[in-house]
């Protein structure tokens, strides 16, 4: 095995508490990626699906008190999982299914308590499915989610509504994790359908995160396709469901809505130059940092800071200067005492990456050459995670990135060796960038090294 991908798994099954064996069949479940692999996706995968073995672990253990053979059935199901069979797991939980179906036919001969186990139970189907990285298994379990909701459905609507939103988020995963286009406008249609049996005013609550998940699917579309005006729908559409949901009726809804709210805004304000819209983005984050606990979601908490980090660093460059700036990387160190080099590399090496970002912006602001200096030391620091040899196209930006930093003070202080690194730094990076065929990243380095190319010639001069 690759020995990355060895430190990777065991960093995230330190971090996370969750056993090897199950990160290695996610893993195997991926299949073979043609080309380079992208550890950072990989490790960002595999920490999302360990969350998501926790809570569906958590659920399998939780006793029944009736019926001790049920309990054994899914205990078994959650010891599979442990151990990284999936389809044994599938099949303990088939046969709990059974035994809540009791032999019926007919749902509607069922009691309302026995079609409440047997959706529970296909929805834990359909997370064991989700579990297993790769598009046929996410269908399966966008499948086995709409057949809990239809069996949920004469029992309880509100369960069924659950199972109906996993089923879209599902279709939306599909789309997200395999740029698979058909999934993200098969969610968008389903939580669609979804709103024309929900009312705003009598049901406000479940209307609204039918609304958030729609939105979320709009703007995962936008995201693939480059579409900013699929981004300006999902924006309408969480500002219309803001008007109606009060922070008072659901107070952990409301915030996640502001948070993707601001995420949304703060990427279109980025895209086309627009300091106003930032100012909104970066408004509804910190609303929804401010309504949220940090000792109950730290993870969250941790994410919204990195956002609004990003968000401030853009405004910062456009319109609010140094004050954006100085805020931004106020924000990238919060999440500092979260992403540590440790446990976290990549993405602590993102935020040193970032921070440098920062500290080059407010260059322009400050002219003491410590500021430029402070901002290679952080690209120096990302780049003990971003490896060449790692992450190609990431160690070329952050390279980059630190060339630019280094012309800026030879800029400053005149001198020429600086300058001719600088420029062998930029053509580097550039050349990595082209070799990946990322030529729009490339792109973007060029005018540094015309820059650097004229200071050199000017500095040989006598």
């Amino acid at each position: 095995m690759n020995q990355e991908i060895s430190n990777i798994l065991a960093r995230v099954s330190q971090r996370e508490g969750v056993p090897p064996a199950l990160l290695l069949a996610v893993l195997a479940a991926m299949g073979q990626a043609s080309g380079k692999p992208d550890f950072s996706r990989i490790e960002h995968d595999l920490r999302r699906k360990a969350g998501e073995f926790r809570s569906l672990r958590e659920r399998l253990l939780k006793s029944s008190v009736a019926d001790t053979e049920l309990d054994r059935l899914r205990a078994e199901a959650a010891r599979s999982l442990t151990e990284g069979r999936f389809a044994e797991a599938d099949r303990a939980l088939a046969q709990a299914e059974l035994r809540n179906l009791d032999g019926t036919v007919a749902l509607d001969k069922m009691s309302k308590e026995k079609l409440l186990a047997a959706a529970s139970g296909r929805a834990d189907r359909g997370a064991v499915a989700m579990l297993r990285l790769n598009a046929q298994a996410y269908h399966d379990a966008a499948q086995r989610f709409a057949e809990a909701a239809l069996i949920a459905a004469s029992a309880d609507q509100e369960r069924s509504r659950v199972y109906a939103w996993l089923q879209g988020d599902a279709l939306a995963r599909l789309g997200a994790d395999f740029r698979d286009k058909d999934g993200f406008n098969a969610s968008i249609a389903h939580f669609r359908a979804m709103l024309t049996k929900l009312d705003n005013f009598d049901q406000t609550v479940a209307w609204a995160a039918t609304q958030q998940r729609l939105a979320r699917a709009i703007n995962g579309l936008a995201r693939l396709q480059g579409d900013r005006r699929l981004t300006r729908q999902a924006i309408d559409i969480y500002r219309t469901v803001l008007d109606d949901l009060t922070q008072k009726q659901a107070p952990a809804l409301w915030a996640a809505i502001q948070s993707r709210f601001g995420e949304a805004l703060t990427s279109l304000g980025d895209a086309e130059d627009d300091a106003s819209m930032l100012e909104e983005g970066i408004a509804a984050l910190r609303a929804s940092l401010a309504a949220l606990d940090r000792g109950t979601m730290p993870a969250e908490w941790t994410r919204l800071n990195f956002e609004l980090g990003k968000a401030y660093v853009a405004l910062g460059l456009r319109a609010s200067g140094a004050a954006a700036l100085e805020a931004a990387i106020n924000a990238f160190k919060r999440v500092l005492d979260d992403w540590q080099q440790s446990t976290r590399p990549l993405e602590w090496a993102e935020v040193q990456d970032r921070i440098g970002a920062a500290l080059c912006g407010l260059s322009a602001y400050y002219r003491e050459p410590v500021v430029l200096e402070e901002a290679i030391a952080a690209f120096d620091a990302a780049l003990l995670e971003r490896r060449r040899e790692i992450v190609p196209a990431l160690w070329a930006e952050s390279a980059g990135n630190r060339a630019d930093a280094r012309l800026r003070l030879a800029e400053q202080l005149g001198e020429r060796p600086m300058a001719e690194t600088a420029a062998a730094e930029l053509m580097g990076a550039i050349e990595t960038l082209r070799g990946l065929g990322l030529a729009t990243e490339a792109k973007r380095f060029e005018p540094a090294l015309i820059r650097a190319g004229t200071l050199v010639s000017k500095l040989r001069q006598p």
